[in-house]
């Protein structure tokens, strides 16, 4: 895959065991931080953190730094859903909400290009296969030998206190470098495309990979039709305080 621009894609495994529908964050939080992967367009094994039974404070706090890091480096970070979810969670392990918020407000986060232009939501899986990428890893090997063949995320907290850590660990680090050829795709080809749940091609067309903060300019759909549309500020009410900080 050749890639435009140094590009990083991060993503994060919690550690909680949490109910199968019906939740939202603020209700659910803590979460606690199982491990987190890193793919770098120039390397080919993707970085990760981790820690049994999950990350501590001083860990998260370094999993910041390293982040930091990599933007002082020249990467551009990016996430699925990364700004309202990934780095809301770490800031809330971490404590380092100012700095959590910096990189959430810089780096791309892909599902808000669709989401701020249409005004709902969209699967990774959808968008994957709308690139013609192999999608999510949905078979993965537990240490008694038995394959599950339907792994998603939400199995990853029990599974990783179960002390499956290597299929854990496989997952993300498959999710990670398809939501980086998944970029390299949007960016190649200004679109990122999608088939809808009644089998229509949509696309949302882009100039370029867009910052959270560039994604505040696109102007708001007209949503009147939805029931219960997502709003902005679900995204962004956590970390916007402290972009206004010198």
């Amino acid at each position: 895959m050749k890639y435009e621009k140094k590009l990083a894609a991060f993503d994060l495994e919690i550690a909680k065991l949490i109910p199968a529908d019906g939740w939202d964050l603020k209700s659910v939080s803590p979460l606690g931080i199982s491990c987190a992967a890193l793919a770098l367009s120039d390397q080919t094994s993707p970085l990760s953190w981790y820690g049994v039974p999950q990350l501590t404070q001083l860990e998260c706090q370094k999993l910041v730094r390293d982040l930091e890091r990599i933007v002082r480096d020249g990467y551009t970070i990016i996430t699925w859903n990364g700004c309202k979810f990934d780095f809301q969670v770490l800031a809330q392990e971490s404590g380092m909400v100012r700095e959590c918020a910096r990189l959430a407000r810089d780096h791309v986060d892909l599902m808000l290009m669709v989401t701020f232009e249409k005004g709902w939501l969209l699967s990774l899986q959808k968008a994957l296969d709308g690139a013609g990428l192999k999608g999510k890893l949905k078979e993965v090997k537990l240490k008694a030998g038995k394959v599950i063949y339907n792994m998603d995320g939400a199995m990853a907290p029990q599974l990783w206190a179960q002390g499956e850590v290597d299929a854990v660990l496989k997952y993300l680090f498959e999710d990670v470098k398809q939501l980086l050829e998944l970029a390299a795709v949007v960016e190649r080809k200004n679109r990122i495309r999608w088939t809808s749940s009644s089998g229509q091609l949509q696309s949302v067309k882009i100039k370029r990979l867009m910052t959270v903060q560039e994604c505040l300019q696109i102007a708001e759909p007209d949503v009147s039709w939805m029931r219960n549309p997502p709003r902005r500020s679900d995204f962004i009410e956590w970390a916007q305080p402290y972009w206004i900080e010198t």
